[in-house]
């Protein structure tokens, strides 16, 4: 099955990313390289992660990883990462 990372989600991680660059840019790397790795796995078991909490869709699932949420949407031919967002910072609006 293939995967797509949609623009919202690329966009959101790569901002996040430079927010911790600022500071620790090994640990920015070293974040973002596992998001990636962790989102790639997905695809040899798209529903091993928990039906997202917040969408009422079976197919739509959340990653969790480290606090932070990859939002993925299991279709017929591929999987969509979609949103990144804090979990603990979560406003309506921010998973789309």
């Amino acid at each position: 099955m293939n995967l797509e990372f949609l623009p919202s989600f690329v966009n959101r991680l790569e901002g996040f990313v430079e927010i911790i660059a600022e500071d620790k840019p090994s640990a920015s790397r070293k974040f973002q390289k596992e998001i990636i790795v962790a989102c790639k796995e997905i695809q040899n078991f798209p529903y091993k992660h928990k039906k997202s909490i917040y969408f009422d869709d079976e197919n739509i699932r959340d990653l969790v990883h480290k606090g932070f949420i990859a939002i993925y949407k299991i279709d017929e031919d591929a999987i969509k990462v979609f949103a990144f967002i804090n979990r603990n910072n979560f406003s309506e609006g921010t998973a789309t």
